[in-house]
């Protein structure tokens, strides 16, 4: 059973761009598959590779927020960024830190999911349940097929479809 999903914001859930004035791009359909995983009382968990306050007004510009109201729409349970630990992805802190923020014991209930080695890496050291390439992002097949996963989806709006199933009610 997954119980939280750890997911690259960058190239995963947002498209990744070259130009910082650009408005953020989601992956199409995204919003909905996060709504849908948090539905079935999966805690949602963006990991983030710039700073903690530019995670935060990204999120805004989005018009998503962090809450643990599960009913609550365009929003995820918490936010790590590379200052909130003390070394970003391949380290497996990041992940932990997640599980912190959301209560989550059992690493064995967490899915990792990225669009980049580091991100699986980080997933596997940190000894969690699933990893999950995605091919949204910069990385291609051949390159997440190179480190251990469990899956490699086209894009995260895949992981409904891997039947996650509902987290025990809270």
């Amino acid at each position: 059973m997954i119980t939280l999903a750890v997911l690259a914001f960058e190239g995963a859930v947002i498209r990744r761009s070259t130009d910082a004035a650009a408005p953020p791009l989601l992956v199409r359909g995204v919003e909905a598959s996060l709504a849908e995983l948090r539905r079935r009382g999966v805690r949602v968990v963006l990991v983030c590779e710039g700073s903690h306050d530019a995670a935060t007004r990204l999120l805004g510009r989005l018009g998503w927020s962090v809450s643990d109201d599960l009913r609550a729409p365009h929003t995820v349970d918490a936010v790590v960024a590379v200052d909130d630990v003390a070394s970003a992805p391949p380290a497996p802190f990041a992940v932990h830190h997640a599980m912190e923020l959301t209560g989550t014991l059992d690493v064995r209930q967490v899915l990792v999911a990225g669009d980049s080695i580091v991100m699986l890496e980080a997933g596997r050291a940190a000894g969690a349940g699933w990893l999950v390439g995605v091919l949204s992002g910069s990385a291609r097949r051949p390159e997440l097929a190179s480190v251990h996963h469990d899956a490699i989806l086209s894009d995260l709006n895949d992981l409904v479809a891997l039947a996650v199933p509902a987290a025990p009610a809270r």
